[in-house]
């Protein structure tokens, strides 16, 4: 919108965080703000255009396409010239890098630091084997080696709560003076937490205990330090309200394992809300109004048309039903199947238990039975998502950024199943990011009926549908919950609101 299109056309003259929700249009606002900056760099930098360098970076590698896509559409738009011919230099890299993976931020920076170790994700594993995150920890071997080159005048993040704060440091580091550093996320779809640091949080004080990177208020002149966006283009309205109800467990019959606690926590990412968040037990309502999800499909088709769940007593019975649905989408529907996408939630679980190979293949051996080719991400080309003519599946990690008209989440019994790896919180995160990848429909599906999560989608769902988007849950006891959310404000006084949150 004419809002979004001011942000990207704006360049800061230092650091910029965009936080917003799902489908907001963070990534292309990257992309657009990545695309101006090389078509003008004589406007931003002081520099000679041709020695102007800046790199966007992400951590989900099937972000190649989009990104490189999306930044190419912009510079055509800007220059009518291709971006090949761009006289400023700009690395469209992934986070890590490596000899046989290609370029990345960390791959590059260690490459160009004399007594640097460059490490691999496996060598990575060996060295910090008790690391929750590896790409954290070769990241502070470089902080600590200290004199990061300054190779980039700008670094701009997607995705950027995939990272942590010792990456985002090093890319501080990494850039010049003005340490313009650019990062979009939303804390929502971070698969192991749910938080939003502040900037001070994150890079830390000085010696007089000023922040390192202020990002309250606006630069002189100029535009804001902080963007809040609350509208989600992406997914509808009912669809994003149960994505954040599961993710967080708000109608779990033992209470939510994670939640937002404060009334200015939900509407900064687009509820309307009556309650009193400090009456524990009492009832809140949240609803969705249609301004923040101005998605095409409402009003023209009903929740019910758009979000289906069923339940299975095997996997078998679950796949075929998912294969039949498929069928019916590309040739009922005339969907493309590269616009259908396939998300098993069960990477990696213990023994015993279906993994999305054996997945894969059955669903590969059921659609051959009617045409239909399927594309496994992770077999292929790590920096290309969909395929034309092939219907994608995908796990979760690689999903991240990615969109599709109709998505399948299997497995969802894995949610609540003790058995498979990772805590409850990383489960349901997981199941929110797969929800939000629909841009229309959205199938969830999953084995064991009595599971409780079932039950609990179902009743979500039903409220969803009869009462317009809306819900109610009971007002948790923050002590008590596994996680909770409560927005930093730090960093946010006087954020472009409106609009935007």
């Amino acid at each position: 919108d004419k809002k979004q299109q001011q942000i990207g056309l704006q360049t800061p003259p230092g650091p910029q965080q965009i936080r917003g929700i799902a489908g907001s249009g963070k990534t292309v606002l990257i992309a657009m703000k990545a695309a101006r900056m090389i078509s003008e760099p004589e406007n931003w930098c002081d520099k000679k255009p041709e020695n102007v360098s800046i790199a966007l970076t992400f951590s989900t590698k099937s972000l190649y396409q989009v990104l490189g896509n999306l930044v190419g559409r912009f510079y055509r738009q800007f220059t009518d010239g291709s971006i090949d011919d761009a006289v400023a230099d700009l690395d469209i890299i992934h986070g890590w890098g490596g000899h046989n993976t290609g370029d990345g931020v960390y791959y590059r920076l260690s490459t160009e630091m004399p007594e640097a170790q460059f490490r691999n994700f496996s060598s990575a594993k060996r060295e910090y084997p008790n690391a929750d995150d590896k790409q954290e920890s070769v990241a502070n071997e470089l902080l600590q080696l200290g004199d990061i080159p300054q190779i980039w005048d700008a670094i701009l993040i997607d995705e950027a709560q995939d990272f942590g704060r010792k990456f985002l440091n090093m890319c501080r580091e990494a850039t010049t003076e003005q340490n313009r550093l650019i990062w979009a996320y939303d804390e929502a779809q971070d698969l192991t937490s749910l938080t939003a640091p502040s900037p001070k949080n994150i890079f830390g004080t000085d010696k007089n205990g000023n922040p390192v990177l202020d990002l309250s208020g606006k630069y002189r002149g100029g535009p804001q330090k902080t963007f809040i966006m609350r509208k989600s283009y992406r997914t509808s309205r009912s669809l994003l309200t149960l994505a954040h109800v599961t993710g967080m467990g708000l109608k779990r019959s033992d209470g939510p394992v994670q939640a937002i606690t404060r009334q200015d926590g939900w509407e900064n990412i687009g509820y309307e809300v009556d309650g009193d968040f400090r009456k524990i037990g009492s009832q809140a309502t949240l609803r969705r109004p249609v301004d923040n999800s101005p998605h095409p499909i409402q009003g023209q088709l009903q929740p019910s048309e758009l979000i289906s769940h069923k339940s299975f007593e095997s996997k078998s019975d679950e796949i075929d039903w998912v294969s039949k649905k498929i069928y019916e989408d590309v040739e009922q529907e005339n969907l493309n199947p590269e616009q259908i996408l396939v998300i098993p939630l069960c990477q990696k679980p213990r023994a015993g238990k279906q993994n999305k190979e054996s997945v894969k293949e059955e669903l590969r051996l059921n659609l051959s039975e009617f045409d239909i080719e399927i594309n496994a991400v992770w077999e292929k080309n790590n920096k290309k998502f969909a395929q034309d003519n092939q219907v994608t599946i995908s796990g979760i990690n690689r999903a991240k950024g990615n969109a599709s008209a109709s998505v399948y989440v299997l497995g969802v019994n894995a949610i609540t199943d003790e058995t498979w790896r990772d805590n409850e919180i990383k489960r349901r995160n997981q199941l929110f990011v797969a929800l939000t990848r629909s841009r229309a429909w959205i199938a969830i599906s999953g084995t064991n009926p009595g599971s409780s999560i079932h039950t609990e989608i179902t009743r979500t769902i039903n409220e969803i549908q009869s009462s317009e988007s809306q819900i109610s849950f009971e007002i948790p006891n923050s002590q008590e919950l596994d996680n909770k959310l409560e927005t930093d404000t730090e960093g946010l006084q006087n954020a472009t609101l409106g609009d935007f949150g």
